[in-house]
């Protein structure tokens, strides 16, 4: 679990402090902490980010900001370049400011670097892979609850959409991504009706929406008619459209008729993507597989859609339905 008082929403995990001539060892550490679920900042993954950005603004705001921990991959070649010892100043700021662990030292040769003391524990990369590098980081970083989480490769998340080629996934990866940007910026209660909506709705109009009476959504919600219609009104902002409908369905003389809420999300970014509400409703089944309705709401509540990869996904383990001695 995080430390008491520790913000665990970090854009990364873990950034990459590196020299070009390094990069061939560098690809391979992130390659297989990527696969693992490991959301890393590596300049090549982020090519289309960085495209017109001002580097020297950008770098300094990511390697001071933006990820829970930076490592650095010491060398003769990182001590001489100039944009390598300004990511690790900007590293040290945030190390010296938080006054707790930040920089994870590890050295490709004996080469001093400026500001990093030799009392500092150092990982020897001649002693190992990049693959057994990653686990360590894998393990230094590990054991926390997740909040704000989007693993970097859902595969489970494409198989549900049936994403099998490159394009294809890229293109849910990247309306997945603007979806979590939209839920981000919602209230807890406005949150929190958009997973019972989706939860409880019938998904027979995909890809254009998913629609609910009123009335079981009130039930299953908890919030009152006039709660749910301010509630979903105020998310227009955030791409989502709703509109009522009668329930066909049912006689509109028989007892128990209700409107229906029809829902619709449209991804508001650059992309523009089609079926955005198809991407909407996997990602919060999806977010909940294996879990219980209990813990499934409580991952939804932090955004951690660690279920959406099978490299973090875990089997929920309810603590009232765990028997001790046998019993």
């Amino acid at each position: 679990m995080p430390r008491k008082g520790h913000r665990d929403d970090k854009e990364f995990d873990v950034c990459l402090s590196f020299a070009g001539e390094d990069r061939v060892f560098v690809r391979k550490v992130a390659d297989r902490l990527k696969n693992c679920g490991v959301r890393v900042f590596f300049d090549e993954y982020e090519e289309i980010g960085l495209w017109g950005k001002d580097l020297y603004e950008h770098l300094n705001d990511v390697y001071k900001n933006s990820a829970r921990y930076c490592v650095i991959f010491a060398s003769r070649h990182y001590a001489e370049k100039v944009w390598a010892n300004h990511e690790r100043r900007s590293a040290q700021e945030r190390a010296l400011i938080e006054n707790r662990e930040y920089i994870l030292p590890a050295r490709l040769d004996k080469t001093p670097i400026p500001g990093l003391r030799d009392t500092i524990g150092y990982v020897d990369l001649k002693k190992g892979t990049p693959a057994s590098f990653a686990d360590k980081i894998r393990a230094k970083i590990g054991g926390h609850f997740r909040s704000q989480y989007l693993p970097p490769v859902p595969d489970r998340l494409f198989k549900m959409l049936r994403g099998i080629s490159t394009k294809k996934r890229g293109e849910i990866f990247t309306t997945a991504h603007s979806f979590l940007t939209s839920v981000k910026r919602m209230s807890k209660d406005e949150r929190r009706l958009l997973f019972h909506f989706f939860k409880n709705s019938c998904p027979e109009e995909l890809p254009k929406n998913v629609h609910i009476s009123m009335d079981l959504l009130r039930r299953v919600s908890g919030f009152p008619p006039a709660k749910i219609r301010r509630l979903l009104g105020g998310l227009r902002s955030l791409g989502f459209s709703t509109t009522t409908r009668h329930d066909d369905e049912t006689p509109p003389d028989e007892l128990g008729s209700s409107e229906m809420l029809v829902l619709e999300w449209n991804d508001l970014s650059l992309s523009m993507l089609e079926h955005g509400t198809t991407i909407a409703n996997a990602m919060i089944h999806g977010a909940t597989l294996d879990y219980c309705e209990e813990h499934g709401l409580m991952a939804w509540e932090r955004l951690d859609f660690s279920q959406l990869a099978t490299a973090t996904a875990v089997k929920d383990i309810h603590p009232r339905t765990t028997k001790k001695n046998g019993k």
